[in-house]
């Protein structure tokens, strides 16, 4: 009776299971949201802008998070690794928020999330990781994807919509390898510095970073903008602390395939909020690259 009642205790109540993966769901969830939302301003305000203002909001949630933890700052030799994860990240995010103002929500979201294949390739060059025929599989199909996203564009007569259109797939390409680059600097500050710590870090060093080219082409805001900005900060920072908390309590096997959910809330909130509907080359596409990246857990 009492090791029924001890193999019991230690295995883990349908809760602890299934709260991680909620959370990975919700991370993604709340990703898109802040996409979604800045689309609603990009009509408005440039990348620039936009990813200053993203950066100046999550700011006033970093600082609280960090003024509650307290948590230490990084040590002198840690600053370089930090300020080129911002350098890249910033990169990423003007990419990928000028893509936004370009391209339907749900074919911006599908071409970045080919980041996961990059990873690998990074990974692979920086870290001296082995390739796999995983990895080759999965980088075939995460090209050919991109390739069915580009295609009816390239097929078509040129005009200003189409180019345009390419455009932004090229940008949320060149955000997905800067991406990339951010989660390979990641995997090492991630060992030396606390959580709060790089929230806090990765969101001031961008600030000022990009404060004076923001300010060269800075548009007029109005108090009805405020809202949606805390807005962006608020799911931004939500997203980043869901799915820590869930990869630091499940395996991230388990926990990754559920950031594709992330196209269900892109398809949904494209089409409510801006009239998207997704088409047959876009739901191939985001197949094909999903497909691409579920590969990277195969290996």
């Amino acid at each position: 009776m009492s090791a029924d009642v001890t193999l019991a205790a230690a295995r883990p109540s349908a809760w602890a299971k299934a709260a991680p993966l909620a959370a990975a769901a919700l991370a993604a969830a709340l990703f898109i949201g802040m996409d979604a939302t800045v689309k609603t301003l990009s009509d408005r305000f440039d990348a620039v802008q936009l990813t200053f203002l993203r950066f100046a909001s999550g700011s006033l949630y970093a600082l609280a998070l960090w003024g509650w933890f307290r948590t230490p700052m990084p040590p002198r030799a840690n600053w370089p690794l930090h300020a080129l994860r911002s350098v890249l990240l910033l990169a990423a995010l003007v990419a990928w928020f000028h893509s936004l103002k370009l391209l339907p929500l749900v074919q911006a979201v599908a071409v970045g999330y080919t980041a996961p294949i990059f990873i690998s390739l990074l990974a692979m060059l920086v870290l001296k990781e082995r390739p796999g025929r995983w990895i080759w599989a999965a980088l075939a199909l995460g090209v050919l994807g991109c390739a069915v996203s580009l295609w009816p564009e390239l097929r078509a007569q040129t005009d200003a919509g189409s180019a345009a259109r390419i455009e932004g797939l090229l940008a949320a390409l060149v955000s997905a390898v800067c991406y990339a680059g951010v989660v390979v600097l990641a995997r090492h500050q991630a060992q030396r510095d606390a959580l709060w710590t790089i929230l806090l870090v990765q969101n001031l060093l961008p600030v000022l970073l990009l404060g004076g080219p923001a300010a060269l082409g800075w548009q007029a805001m109005s108090a009805a903008d405020l809202g949606p900005m805390l807005l962006i900060g608020l799911l931004a920072t939500g997203g980043l602390v869901c799915i820590t908390w869930a990869f630091t309590h499940v395996e991230a096997s388990r926990a990754a395939p559920l950031e594709y959910t992330g196209l269900v809330w892109a398809a949904g909130l494209g089409w409510l909020l801006f009239g998207e509907l997704p088409t047959v080359w876009s739901l191939g596409s985001a197949a094909l690259i999903v497909a691409g990246s579920l590969l990277l857990l195969r290996r």
